[in-house]
């Protein structure tokens, strides 16, 4: 399955999956080229569907962790992190 990425989103999740084994999957991104600008600083991440959902349970736990305030409320990173899970939700 292919997904596409930005930049910047790229960049968390490398940074989450740094000592994981799918941070190789993330070095297999193709960066999109082209002379449209809203394709530009985009990847597309082709993975399999046990790659989806380890990638998914990966950033979950990351969220569970990381993501939440001292009240239990999505801080700034939860959010984003929700967005960057539903991008490999699949439906």
């Amino acid at each position: 399955m292919e997904f596409e990425v930005d930049r910047l989103n790229m960049e968390l999740i490398a940074s989450i999956l740094s000592s994981s084994d799918l941070a190789s999957v993330l070095e297999n991104a193709e960066e999109m080229i082209g002379n449209n600008d809203t394709l530009k600083g985009k990847y597309i991440v082709n993975l399999s569907e046990d790659r989806v959902s380890a990638l998914i349970d990966s950033l979950s736990d990351y969220l569970v962790s990381n993501g939440v305030d001292e009240f239990g409320e999505l801080n700034s990173l939860g959010y984003r992190l929700e967005n960057i899970i539903d991008i490999f939700s699949i439906e």
